[in-house]
């Protein structure tokens, strides 16, 4: 009897492990990093809430060739540390096949060489640094990248006849430098003065800059940073009586929640307009304030273009290691995203229109593509 016993113990036992192990094969695994407290807690959680919308649309289609999709979220709190330990984890104990991640540059910086070593495919859906996916041939991204956006913010500035212009530039921030960079060099080319005065992320007050700007009396003013620190500057600048025209990035996108009256008909770069009439844009956002409840930004669009690339790239890999996803995704290319139509560059970098948008009665605006 008790031979028996061990016996069927051992029967349940291997078919339990074999079930188990049909049902992992069964599985795609995705990881996401994203600040979902702390100080870019709104960009991270609205790139989840677009990649959650998106997965659940394909796992509710019936997965990818039969399989669901598993979602792996960690919330780094915009910490480059526990960007790192997040990644860590997912790739040696989680085996994840693919990371959506991270938000911001920096913590994207450092866990994107993890990514090249680990030979596991990783996509940014709103980093901005250059460095991010240079000379690592498994790291994309689905944003445009800092140069981009600020030579075409530039650009932009130029055709709307400011000569002048006032930058003030995060020094203590890849983000803001990279875009200040290039602005800086387009708009050199095309003959706007320039002045540029510079912070870090631990200053608080800026008015002793803001008066030298004030004195300056420049046409206009180019704030490339992250809405919660450009709330600051502009109320500070509203209070000193400065007056111009506001341009800034797409970090900029977030500022209507708490500072849209005092960013009244400032204008910043985008890849997404409530306003944009085309249908997968409006079927994104009528599901986006379906499920959550309330307006989608720019980087909840950029969410859900990611996971639409990594569905188009495991569709057509041959297998789900990483060197076949990687494959797939350099060959994905002419899709029509809610941020416009993907082309990646050699460098695995989206060439997009630009779409800037103006802050209008607390609403973000289309102004136009450019």
């Amino acid at each position: 009897m008790k031979k028996l016993f061990l016996t069927v113990l051992l029967i349940i036992i291997f078919v339990v492990s074999c079930g188990k192990k049909t049902a992992d094969t069964n599985v795609i695994k995705i990881g996401v990093i994203a600040p979902l407290t702390g100080n870019y807690a709104q960009y991270g959680t609205a790139v989840k809430e677009g990649v959650e919308l998106k997965v659940d649309a394909i796992n509710n289609a019936g997965g990818i060739n039969g399989k669901k999709i598993e979602l792996i979220i960690a919330d780094s709190k915009g910490d480059v540390q526990e960007s790192v330990n997040a990644f860590k984890k997912m790739v040696s104990q989680d085996k994840v096949n693919v990371v959506i991640g991270e938000v911001v540059s920096a913590t994207s910086q450092a866990i994107s060489g993890l990514a090249q070593s680990a030979k596991v495919p990783l996509i940014s859906a709103t980093a901005t640094s250059l460095d991010v996916t240079k000379g690592k041939d498994f790291v994309f991204r689905t944003t445009f990248t800092d140069p981009y956006q600020g030579t075409a913010t530039a650009k932009y500035a130029k055709s709307k006849g400011v000569k002048s212009i006032a930058i003030l530039t995060n020094s203590s921030n890849d983000y803001s430098v990279g875009i200040a960079n290039a602005f800086k060099e387009q708009a050199a080319k095309d003959g706007i003065t320039i002045t540029e005065e510079k912070y870090t992320n631990d200053d608080k007050d800026f008015k002793a800059i803001l008066t030298k700007v004030k004195g300056q009396n420049p046409q206009a003013i180019f704030i490339p940073d992250y809405y919660n620190t450009i709330g600051l500057i502009i109320s500070q600048a509203k209070d000193l009586g400065i007056n111009a025209q506001y341009f800034g990035g797409d970090g900029w996108d977030g500022i209507q929640t708490n500072f849209g009256a005092v960013a009244e008909g400032a204008i910043f770069a985008s890849q997404f307009s409530p306003e944009d009439k085309a249908e997968n844009v409006q079927k994104f956002i009528k599901d986006y304030k379906s499920k959550f409840n309330k307006e989608p930004i720019m980087f909840a669009a950029l969410g859900y273009d990611t996971v639409e690339i990594v569905e188009a790239a495991l569709k057509s890999a041959k297998d789900l290691t990483g060197p076949s996803i990687k494959e797939a995704m350099n060959a994905v290319s002419g899709i029509d995203l809610i941020t416009g139509k993907l082309k990646f560059d050699a460098n695995r970098n989206p060439e997009k229109a630009v779409t800037f948008i103006e802050v209008k009665g607390g609403k973000l605006t289309l102004k136009e593509k450019f």
